[in-house]
């Protein structure tokens, strides 16, 4: 008994020592890649004990795996604890400083974008502001111009209407002025022609007598009876030197030796006074048409037309009147021509133009002879 204290000590720090072995054993084995089930062939560990080759059994490396965790958490709590004893004993200061510092540059940078973003809202508040005033101030521009070009038109259009009336007035009174002046011209001027005809008819076929009779002039004898004589509807109440007051609608102006006379229907008209005379025809006169009751007589080669004591012969714008050649005969002549007797033979005069009766078989006919009287 005296050795058996000291020996059970001595066997149980042997079997700490190797159990440690062990478990650092196992762990290598762990790390190096060891066989399965904690250890291979020759060195490796059984399920129920010791393998073949010395080795230990899985109980037992379990213990070991055990015993290793177990050193692995003393292990693990010591760092921790040392980490701990070293957060422990890491300034405090320094993080205060960091803390302090990183809250402080924090503070700033936000006070400065907030800066920033009050002067980029203040900018963009003067911008708009800016542009409205602008806007506001074109359209105020944009209204006065309009408003000075509405009144600049607005005078512009009246002073054309002024202008126009003025210049209307002024023609209006130019043309009254004008008017007047035409109508006392013409006035004038057909006063003068009338007179002038007068003048110039009493020169050639004489004054107007008794029962329309023409006497005098460079075709003496009578035409009384011409238009009595005509069967046509124009001619019907109308004897020479009646007076009408207006022409007919169909009247063509016609003009011998510059002296004006209308025709219509065989009948002729000259201006006197205010109206037109019935007057004979003129001779050299050139008409559009021969009356409708004339017919055709033949004499020195030549046609005529004939009616009622006048001859007309074709011209190059209607049909001229003319002095018959003689030796025309005629079936009947006016009934106002004048009987002349001369060297015991009878004649008959009508509008200077002579004629000789004589028979044709039951009829009496008048040729177309000298002047009797020489």
């Amino acid at each position: 008994m005296k050795y058996g204290f000291p020996l059970r000590v001595l066997v149980v720090q042997l079997i700490l020592v190797l159990v440690l072995f062990f478990a650092f054993q196992g762990e290598a084995f762990e790390r190096g890649g060891g066989g399965r089930g904690g250890g291979g062939r020759g060195g490796g560990f059984s399920r129920e004990g010791a393998a073949r080759g010395g080795s230990f059994s899985s109980r037992e490396s379990s213990s070991g795996s055990r015993s290793k965790e177990y050193s692995q958490s003393e292990h693990g709590g010591s760092r921790q604890g040392e980490g701990g004893s070293r957060e422990g004993q890491r300034p405090t200061s320094s993080e205060g400083q960091h803390a302090t510092s990183n809250e402080g540059q924090r503070g700033e940078t936000s006070t400065q974008n907030q800066a920033q973003r009050q002067q980029s809202r203040q900018s963009e508040t003067n911008t708009r502001e800016q542009g409205a005033s602008q806007r506001n101030t074109a359209d105020q521009q944009g209204a006065n111009s309009r408003q000075q070009s509405r009144q600049n038109s607005a005078q512009n259009v009246q002073q054309s209407n002024q202008k126009y009336e003025q210049n209307m007035q002024q023609s209006r009174e130019n043309y009254g002025q004008n008017a007047q002046q035409s109508r006392q011209n013409y006035g004038q001027n057909a006063e003068q022609s009338r007179q002038n005809f007068a003048n110039n008819y009493a020169s050639n076929y004489g004054s107007a007598g008794a029962n329309g009779a023409w006497y005098g002039g460079g075709s003496p004898g009578t035409w009384g009876g011409y238009y009595a004589g005509m069967a046509t509807a124009g001619a019907a109440g109308l004897a020479i030197g009646a007076n009408v007051a207006s022409l007919p609608a169909q009247a063509t102006p016609i003009a011998v030796q510059g002296n004006p006379y209308y025709y219509s229907s065989g009948v002729y008209y000259a201006p006197q006074g205010n109206g037109y005379a019935v007057v004979p025809p003129p001779k050299g006169a050139v008409v559009p048409s021969v009356p409708e009751s004339s017919t055709t007589a033949y004499g020195g080669s030549k046609s005529y037309s004939y009616s009622n004591g006048v001859f007309y012969e074709p011209a190059a714008q209607g049909y001229k009147i003319v002095q018959p050649p003689v030796g025309v005969l005629v079936t009947s002549i006016p009934k106002g021509a004048t009987t002349v007797t001369v060297n015991g033979a009878n004649y008959l005069e009508f509008g200077g133009v002579w004629y000789r009766p004589f028979y044709s078989g039951s009829d009496v006919v008048y040729q177309t002879v000298p002047s009797p009287t020489g």
